[in-house]
């Protein structure tokens, strides 16, 4: 069963599970929610005077919570950032076409880009992409540092460094949505 209690201007929301074996009351805050949990005899008044009593207590767990998920999410995202700028430049100089900068953020229709400035961008979101995709589209755009269209000569040097690039941009085009 579930109930809600305010907080301020925030609600509290938690399930309340009952328990013929169960002789205390017990508040549990964790990542998936607020959980009463409580014997079969206990009232319904009882358990929300018991939750109301605590919570100032519970809103300061549920946001440690939130805090800590929040670091979590921008540790993984500093560290996919991270792996695709590195393997840029890897790839970069094994190949001999190094760009004036790297940068990584969020593009919207696009897996990379090359300007005039001879700076790759690449979008985050490659990094949902397996490492053989990855690679290609670093590749890719690094050779438009030499050639900045699709011509022939593009694709040749493209082919240059990674013969088998046709299979990789097959499946940019079956799966690629479901990354971007």
């Amino acid at each position: 069963m579930k109930d809600k209690i305010k907080f301020g201007k925030s609600s509290i929301v938690y399930t309340i599970t009952k328990s013929k074996r169960r002789k205390t009351s017990q508040i549990i805050v964790d990542q998936k929610g607020v959980e009463v949990k409580t014997p079969i005899t206990k009232k319904e008044s009882e358990i929300k005077r018991m939750v109301s009593d605590k919570k100032e207590w519970i809103f300061k767990k549920q946001l440690e919570f939130s805090d800590r998920a929040k670091r979590k999410q921008i540790k993984t995202k500093t560290r996919t950032l991270d792996y695709l700028e590195k393997r840029t430049w890897k790839l970069a100089s094994k190949i001999g076409l190094i760009p004036s900068r790297v940068l990584v953020k969020r593009l919207k229709s696009r897996w990379g880009s090359a300007t005039k400035e001879d700076i790759i961008i690449l979008n985050e979101v490659l990094c949902k992409a397996p490492p053989r995709i990855i690679d290609y589209i670093i590749i890719h755009e690094l050779c438009h540092l030499k050639v900045k269209d699709h011509s022939d000569r593009f694709w040749h040097l493209v082919r240059k460094f990674m013969p088998n690039y046709e299979i990789k941009v097959r499946w940019l085009e079956d799966n690629g949505i479901s990354i971007l």
